[in-house]
């Protein structure tokens, strides 16, 4: 890329991303131009870089986390592209969008309501790491969720690079610890990042272990470092919805010698 670069910044719950809509041009970037976006001191500073394109078959979506490796899925990510195309001139009301964790449905009520139904098959195993029993989620993106009931003080560091180095792929951690039958807590290390405020396919696939791990039930409020989002899921029908706030944080641009 050798033009200028527009990009918005936005999040959801903490959990940040610096956005492109490369509908109308070629997405070439490597990823150690990637890296040096996310750096929070010389960079734009970011969870996830989010990319939009257009295909043939329509919308499509792209996530890199901010080691530069790509992601399949990003809940809290689809509910900001969600916000940004419903204020550039495209109603994301029951809009479609496909990509490598698969079709998600947006839809946009407000700023603070804003929600992804995730259409693919989800898959859950129990699997024990390093001791500690816990519960394998497929649902486009891998996660291993476990109680945690010192959730406060706990360091999840130590287990969370067992976990990754317990799965071909990695995985990203989700502590959970229960505060009644429709609300849990929860803690996310994510595969790439680290520790992020808010962690959305993490609440879904928290809350759908948790089912079992926790016997809970849907719909589920899910309290994360950054705030609250309510998940509700029909696992006959493979369908699981995430619903939260979003912000548009600020816009900018690239110039080529930084691209």
């Amino acid at each position: 890329m050798s033009h200028k670069l527009h990009f918005q910044k936005l999040h959801g719950l903490g959990n940040d991303f610096m956005l492109l809509d490369c509908r109308q041009q070629a997405f070439d970037v490597a990823t150690s131009q990637i890296v040096e976006w996310a750096n929070r001191r010389t960079g734009v500073g970011f969870d996830q870089l989010i990319v939009i394109e257009q295909k043939p078959s329509g919308l499509s979506y792209r996530f890199f986390n901010a080691d530069g490796g790509e992601a399949e899925q990003c809940g809290n990510g689809q509910r900001a592209i969600a916000h940004y195309l419903q204020h550039h001139g495209t109603a994301a009301k029951n809009l479609k969008l496909t990509g490598l964790g698969g079709e998600v449905i947006l839809n946009y009520k407000d700023q603070d309501n804003i929600a992804v139904t995730f259409n693919q098959s989800i898959k859950v195993k129990e699997s024990q790491v390093a001791g500690v029993d816990g519960y394998y989620v497929e649902m486009g993106n891998p996660h291993w969720v476990y109680h945690e009931p010192d959730l406060r003080a706990k360091d999840l560091k130590p287990l969370s690079h067992l976990v990754n180095n317990a799965f071909e792929t990695g995985a990203n951690v989700e502590a959970v610890k229960k505060i009644n039958d429709h609300h849990i807590q929860l803690r996310v290390i994510e595969r790439g990042v680290g520790e992020t405020q808010a962690c959305g396919s993490g609440a879904c696939a928290a809350a759908i272990a948790s089912a079992t791990l926790l016997q809970t039930t849907t719909p589920l409020t899910v309290s994360m470092l950054g705030g609250d989002v309510q998940v509700s899921y029909d696992l006959a029908g493979d369908k699981i919805t995430l619903t939260g706030p979003v912000r548009a944080v600020y816009s900018g641009t690239l110039s080529p010698d930084t691209i």
